[in-house]
């Protein structure tokens, strides 16, 4: 099956999903809020792309659980504009609000994955490849630093 526009879209998309939040943990662990704030902003851009594109799926009538990987990914995407944007909640310093986060927040990025190889097997290593420097960047942020603990 030939990928379309759409799929490119999507693919894209993924990539840059990934990328951002991979640029995010490092902007903080360096402490460039302001640069933290211009990239948070463009990954919710993503937003845009992601609904054309679920929108395109829908009227295609694909199957169910592309479109469930879609509710899930802009779901984690309106949970972050509501905590961080809106409401400016500071949730990840307790665990019980943290957790459920992180779990959302990998229901999404293995939503994206899923997507994607579907669309195509060789673009979904791709995606695949972005995921892992955002785990990369994850353990960079983390790494030498001691936490606080939280309750």
């Amino acid at each position: 099956m030939a990928i379309t526009i759409f799929d490119w879209i999507f693919i894209i998309s993924a990539i840059l999903f990934n990328l951002l939040i991979a640029g995010i943990f490092i902007l903080q662990k360096h402490k460039k809020e302001q640069l933290t704030r211009v990239f948070g902003i463009s990954w919710l851009g993503l937003s845009i792309p992601f609904l054309v594109v679920f929108i395109n799926y829908l009227l295609q009538d694909k199957p169910s659980w592309v479109l469930v990987c879609f509710g899930i990914i802009i779901l984690y995407m309106i949970v972050e504009l509501l905590l961080d944007y809106i409401l400016k909640i500071d949730f990840r310093t307790r665990w019980i609000t943290h957790i459920p986060y992180i779990l959302l927040e990998y229901a999404a990025l293995f939503s994206a994955l899923a997507i994607a190889i579907d669309i195509d097997q060789t673009l979904g290593w791709v995606v695949s490849a972005a995921f892992w420097i955002l785990m990369g960047c994850l353990i960079y942020l983390y790494a030498g630093g001691k936490r606080k603990k939280t309750v």
